[in-house]
Parts: C-alpha cells; sequence; structure tokens
C-alpha cells in the first residue's frame, strides 16, 4: 500500500508542475508578450506580430486546465483516506474552476474568427482592435474570478496534508494561508477602489507560493514518508 501511495503522490507531483509550468505561461508569460494596458492599438500591433504565440497559448491553456482536472483527482486518490469529505470537498472546490476556465479559451478561439474577417477585409483595424482590448481585459477579469475556487481548494487541500501524518505539515500550513491571503486579496479588490496602489499582490501570494511549488516538488521527489513530524 505504501508505494502504491507512492507512486500515486508522484504522480500528482507530475500533474502539479504540468499545472504550474502552463500557468505561468498561459496566464504571465504569454500575455506579457502581447497585452499592451489601456492602448488597445498597441495590444493589436502585438498580437498580429505574435499571432503564432497567441494560438500556441491557446493550445497551453488547455494543456493546463486538462492537468488542473487530473491533479486534484489524482490528490483525492492519495488523500481520500484521511478524511473522505474534505478530499471530496477539495476536489469540487477545484474542478468548479475548469468550466469557467474552459470558457476563456472560447473566447480566444472566437477572436481567431475576427482575425480571419480582418484578414478578407470584412471588419477595420479599429475594431479588431477594440474587440483585442476587451479580449485582455475579460481574460484577466476572469483569472482574477477563478482565484476564488484556486484558492478556496487550497484549504482542505492543505488540510488533508496536515493530518495526513506522510506530506509535510509546515505545507499543509502554508496552503491554508495561501486560501486566506486569496480571500484577502480578492475581497481588497473588489471592495477597495485604489486597492492596488496599496497592496502588494506579490507579498499576499507568498503563503500559497510556498505551499504548491514546495508541495509540487515533494511529491514529485519524495512522494510520501510515514510520521512527518515537520
Amino acid at each position: 500500500m505504501m508505494k502504491n501511495d507512492k507512486n500515486t503522490a508522484r504522480w500528482a507531483g507530475f500533474f502539479y508542475l504540468l499545472n504550474v509550468i502552463f500557468s505561468v505561461l498561459y496566464m504571465e508569460y504569454i500575455p506579457s508578450q502581447i497585452m499592451v494596458s489601456g492602448d488597445a492599438e498597441g495590444t493589436l500591433t502585438k498580437l498580429l506580430s505574435n499571432e503564432t504565440l497567441f494560438r500556441i497559448g491557446i493550445l497551453v491553456g488547455i494543456a493546463g486546465h486538462l492537468s488542473f482536472i487530473l491533479l486534484p483527482l489524482t490528490l483525492y486518490k492519495l488523500l481520500n483516506q484521511v478524511n473522505k469529505r474534505i478530499a471530496i470537498l477539495m476536489v469540487a472546490l477545484a474542478l468548479i474552476s475548469v468550466p469557467v476556465s474552459f470558457s476563456f479559451i472560447l473566447d480566444q478561439i472566437n477572436f481567431l474568427d475576427l482575425l480571419k474577417d480582418y484578414d478578407l477585409g470584412l471588419i477595420t483595424r479599429d475594431n479588431l482592435a477594440t474587440s483585442a482590448r476587451s479580449l485582455y481585459r475579460s481574460l484577466m477579469n476572469g483569472f482574477f474570478l477563478n482565484q476564488v475556487y484556486w484558492g478556496l481548494w487550497l484549504f482542505p487541500f492543505g488540510l488533508l496534508a496536515f493530518k495526513s501524518g506522510f506530506l509535510p505539515r509546515f505545507l499543509g500550513i502554508s496552503l491554508m494561508l495561501g486560501c486566506i491571503t486569496y480571500m484577502v486579496d480578492i475581497g481588497g479588490a473588489i471592495l477597495i477602489k485604489d486597492y492596488y496602489d496599496h497592496v502588494s499582490t506579490d507579498l499576499l501570494i507568498i503563503p500559497a507560493a510556498i505551499g504548491e511549488i514546495g508541495m509540487c516538488l515533494w511529491l514529485l521527489i519524495f512522494g510520501t514518508k510515514q510520521n512527518i513530524r515537520f
């Protein structure tokens, strides 16, 4: 049984690593190469000069969302022995985000149709630029919305890790703290008009980053270890 747990843990670590890589590319790197904040024409110019990257980004997004389906399901197989109800909650909170995430992909695929119309002269450059700006504004807002679920699933995951006895407790604590800071960030951004002028999101995500990257590497390298005391 212990060997099976180690194998399951390493598969979970593998899916976690894929998700981290795909997420960084899809949500950070690729948009940074295309989006020009507040500049519709600038965004369109960069998009047209990086159209292949834009198309690759769609595939990367699909792969990332698929890896995020496999991750909680594999973690459930590993952690349901700790507490089945909490494990079910963990999976539910994670998977709720997937249909929302795929709706962003649909918006990007629809934009490909607009590019075809532009090549055929069916829409003007100004209209295409406005659509490009709207696409990325919607994409960023969608990422923000999904932080609700990307944050909430970390609490049951962290609690299960803390209670498991075969995963590091400090990583479980980091995951639970990450959930709290995600919720603080979301609530603050909605309630306070100039929130980001006073609060650094980079600092708030530190607990979640430590918990998620640490857990990813632990699962991938060590799998499980019995009677962990830290």
